[in-house]
């Protein structure tokens, strides 16, 4: 029976730590990982989307193309380090994971390599025959589209691309969210201020999830509704939880 997941996010280009990360998944051998995004820092791209947006004007497309190789290497970095944990990885993107279409192409390169490597951005896949992993990636808000400077999805979206839930047959789920919902803990940061959406309120209400696993901001778990909610804490600063799925246990630990 299947136990025990790995919880991460917001690894943000935090290379020092994948050496600590293959020990300690050598050390707790999980049933599973799950990454709630964000594989890159993004710094450059958001910045200059937030400025075209103050300014009125679109954003220099150009800046794509000059990021596009380091980008290519951290994200392949990041996947193999999964992958060769041969560990089930379950994985969705991040805010800061655009262009999404370089995301998804490397995502796809791994998945040819390591098949225990699973993206789950706006689809399922099974763990094993109880359980249904589903996700959805990216900042929600209620009316802006975009994937290639930042990846941000408007209310309609989300709550469409997700319908397929409806037709699955009945199993035990988990889902992915990257950005969490409004609650006490969840979506907290130390600064006291909430960080969370009320979308991702909607989709765990909608979906019931046993489990949401969720990042962008916050460290904590909490019950929703029927939904055990996890935050594992931003990997960039070393945090990781291991959930036990069946005691709705989560135990937090340390990279660095």
């Amino acid at each position: 029976m299947y136990r025990r997941i790995l919880a991460i996010r917001d690894f943000k280009e935090a290379v020092e730590f994948l050496p600590n990360f293959r020990s300690v998944v050598k050390e707790l051998q999980p049933d599973a990982i799950i990454f709630a995004g964000s594989v890159l820092k993004g710094t450059l791209l958001e910045e200059e989307y937030h400025n075209a947006s103050l300014m009125g004007r679109p954003p220099k497309r150009e800046i794509l193309h000059e990021v596009e190789k380091h980008q290519i290497e951290i994200l392949n970095e990041f996947f193999k380090t999964l992958g060769e944990t041969g560990v089930k990885t379950f994985i969705v993107p991040g805010k800061n994971d655009a262009p999404l279409k370089v995301y998804l192409r490397a995502l796809a390169q791994m998945e040819e390599v390591y098949p225990n490597l699973r993206g789950v951005h706006e689809t399922f896949a099974n763990w094993g025959s109880e359980f249904v992993v589903f996700g959805l990636g990216g900042k929600l808000n209620e009316t802006i589209f975009e994937e290639d400077f930042v990846v941000k999805y408007p209310r309609w979206y989300a709550e469409y691309v997700l319908k397929f839930m409806y037709e699955l047959k009945p199993k035990r789920k988990i889902m992915v969210l990257h950005h969490p919902p409004i609650g006490k803990k969840v979506d907290v940061c130390p600064d006291g201020k909430h960080h969370g959406s009320p979308i991702s309120n909607t989709l765990i209400k909608t979906f019931n999830p046993e489990i949401a696993i969720v990042g962008l901001a916050g460290r904590g778990y909490e019950q929703i509704g029927d939904t055990f909610v996890v935050n594992p804490g931003p990997m960039c600063k070393g945090y990781f939880a291991l959930i036990d799925v069946q005691d709705k246990k989560v135990e937090y630990g340390d990279l660095r």
